[in-house]
C-alpha cells in the first residue's frame, strides 16, 4: 500500500513540476521528483516487520532475525517450485516433512528473535545443498534408467530424511535455549524470595483477609 501512495504522490509531483516548469527540463525534473517520491513515500509507508510482538528495528536481534527470515521464506519457495516437479509420491512427502519442519524454525525465531543464529546455520550449511540435491534428482528422474533411478530415489529420502533431522536438531537448539533461560529465571525468583523470607513451595493462603492467595512468610 504504502508504494502505491508513492506513485500516486509522484505521479502528481511529477506533472506538476513539466506543468510548471515545461520544456525538457521540466519533464526531466518531473520524471525524477515522481520516482524519488515513489521510493521515498513507499518505504516510509512500509509496514514494519514484528517479530514476539515488537517492532523488528527496536530488537538488538531484530535485523538479523529478520534476514534470516527472509531467506529462510526463499528457500521454502524454491524447494516447493521442485517439489511441484517431482512425480515421486513419497519423495514429495518427505519434502512435505521437511518444508513443515523449516516453517517451525522460522516460526520459533519469528517468537524469540534471539535465536536467529539457530535458523541461519541450517542456512549456511544447508540450504544449498537441498536445493542442489533436489536438482539432481530431478534430472535423474527425468532422463535416467529405472536403475538409476531406484538409486537415486533411496539417495534422496536418505537425505532428505538428514536434512529433516537437522532443521529438528536447530529447533530443538532454539527451544532448549528458551527453556534452560526459563529455568534460570525461575531459580533466581526463588532464591530472592527466599532472601525475603518466604518460602516458594509453601501453598498460597486461599483465607487471607485481602481475597487473594499469598506466599507464607517465615517468621523472623
Amino acid at each position: 500500500m504504502g508504494y502505491v501512495v508513492g506513485a500516486i504522490a509522484g505521479i502528481a509531483a511529477g506533472i506538476a513540476c513539466a506543468v510548471f516548469i515545461g520544456g525538457a527540463l521540466g519533464l526531466a525534473v518531473g520524471v525524477a521528483v515522481a520516482g524519488l517520491l515513489y521510493v521515498g513515500v513507499g518505504a516510509l509507508l512500509r509496514p514494519e516487520r514484528r517479530l514476539a510482538g515488537v517492532a523488528a528495528s527496536m530488537l538488538p536481534e531484530g535485523d538479523a532475525a529478520v534476514e534470516k527470515i527472509d531467506a529462510a521464506h526463499r528457500l521454502v519457495r524454491e524447494i516447493g517450485t521442485r517439489r511441484g516437479k517431482i512425480r515421486d509420491a513419497a519423495i514429495n512427502r518427505e519434502v512435505d516433512d521437511l518444508l513443515r519442519d523449516i516453517s517451525a524454525l522460522v516460526t520459533a525465531v519469528e517468537e524469540q528473535p534471539a535465536t536467529y543464529r539457530r535458523l541461519g546455520h541450517f542456512l549456511s550449511t544447508y540450504a544449498d545443498q537441498c536445493v542442489r540435491m533436489l536438482d539432481g534428482y530431478l534430472a535423474v528422474e527425468r532422463l535416467s534408467t529405472p536403475e538409476l533411478l531406484r538409486g537415486a530415489h533411496a539417495d534422496a529420502l536418505e537425505a532428505l530424511a538428514a536434512l529433516q533431522g537437522a532443521a529438528k536438531g536447530e529447533l530443538a537448539r532454539a527451544t532448549g535455549a528458551k527453556a534452560s533461560e526459563l529455568e534460570a529465571s525461575s531459580e533466581a525468583i526463588k532464591r530472592l524470595m527466599e532472601m525475603d523470607g518466604y518460602k516458594p513451595d509453601a501453598p498460597a493462603d486461599a483465607t487471607s483477609s485481602d481475597g487473594g492467595g499469598r506466599m507464607e512468610q517465615e517468621d523472623v
